[in-house]
């Protein structure tokens, strides 16, 4: 009965932690892939960074994994780390991932402080989480803008060359129709002609003398 006991408040323990984790990887900013894996950048250096992702990554993969709980957000959650451990992975300059993962250890240099804890969750490193944090959504924010900018400019443009496809048609089916009414037009301008000049010979007869 007491093993039995255990084991039920073993695996409730289990499926709380995985909980849990799904729900602090979630609160996290999605674009902060250090926070996501509980990486400190300011603690480690870069060139470590690869080979520690990986090893974080096939810890956490296991314990949240979408087959593993039922948690209804489990797959996003599952589905951010992949991203992070994908970025934070990269070791090749000339990729976009290195290019965000350089980018993002920038935001937190710019708040790197003479004493940085080495625990991930001291209020140091919190309060500047939270800083990277605010960056992070005003870049997003930014971002966003000029997508919607350049959505609208596009839009502009889709719209005026829409116009001038529906002029050009236009023309060419007015152009169409002129022609297929051609023959008509040359023989009705025949036939006033002819009726022009049957008048003005009508005109030139003399007129008869009364004997």
């Amino acid at each position: 009965m007491s093993e039995d006991l255990d084991r039920i408040l073993s695996i409730e323990e289990s499926s709380l932690n995985r909980n849990r984790e799904i729900d602090r990887i979630l609160a996290c900013n999605e674009q902060d892939f250090f926070a996501i894996t509980e990486i400190n950048p300011l603690t480690t250096t870069f060139d470590v960074i690869p080979s520690l992702i990986t090893k974080i990554y096939r810890k956490k993969s296991l314990l949240i994994h979408p087959d593993k709980t039922d948690h209804p957000r489990a797959s996003e959650a599952f589905d951010r780390l992949k991203k992070a451990q994908k970025v934070l992975a990269t070791t090749d300059e000339s990729e976009q991932d290195f290019k965000e993962k350089q980018r993002l250890m920038s935001i937190y240099a710019a708040f790197h402080s003479n004493e940085v804890p080495l625990s991930f969750n001291d209020p140091i490193n919190v309060a500047i989480r939270s800083k990277v944090n605010e960056v992070v959504e005003n870049e997003l924010a930014h971002s966003e803008l000029e997508r919607l900018a350049k959505v609208s400019e596009e839009t502009r443009k889709s719209e005026i060359q829409k116009h001038l496809r529906e002029e050009v048609e236009l023309k060419r089916k007015m152009e169409s129709e002129w022609e297929k009414t051609r023959d008509t037009r040359v023989q009705n301008w025949r036939k006033y002609s002819n009726k022009i000049e049957k008048k003005g010979k009508k005109k030139k007869q003399k007129p008869k003398v009364l004997a």
